[in-house]
């Protein structure tokens, strides 16, 4: 499980891992929120994502095999 420290403001979803890839999610959030914004857990064959807006479907798309 990776985690990195979040704040209070945080809006969760849920995304199916089977078709991405831990390092492409993590370098997609890092990039949109910036290091420490953001937490991810791996639950049942999901990210559980905590994050300061939901993903769009273009933008977990781009991260997809």
């Amino acid at each position: 499980m990776n985690s990195v420290k979040t704040n209070n403001s945080m809006q969760t979803q849920h995304i199916e891992s089977r078709y991405i890839r831990m390092n492409r999610l993590m370098q997609l959030l890092t990039q949109l929120f910036g290091k420490g914004n953001f937490v991810v857990d791996v639950i049942d064959g999901s990210y559980r994502l905590s994050v300061p807006r939901r993903l769009t479907d273009e933008e977990i798309d781009g991260i997809s095999f």
